[in-house]
């Protein structure tokens, strides 16, 4: 279960899988451990990486650099 963010009402922390910079990089979806969200990097193609931050699920946004 990906943990609460306490500063963001609403948001997840956890491992997203992202290619590009923000504000215009495309998300591909958030993980629990940093497993996970490797191999879901790998199957989303070349240029996707993982970064640790907060999604808000309602507003489809995710900021890394949150610990």
């Amino acid at each position: 279960m990906l943990q609460t963010d306490s500063r963001y009402p609403g948001w997840v922390k956890g491992w997203g899988v992202v290619k590009g910079e923000p504000p215009g990089w495309h998300f591909a979806g958030i993980f629990e451990t940093r497993l996970e969200a490797l191999e879901a990097a790998e199957k989303a193609g070349e240029g996707y990486g993982v970064q640790w931050g907060s999604y808000d699920e309602r507003n489809k946004e995710f900021v890394s650099g949150n610990s």
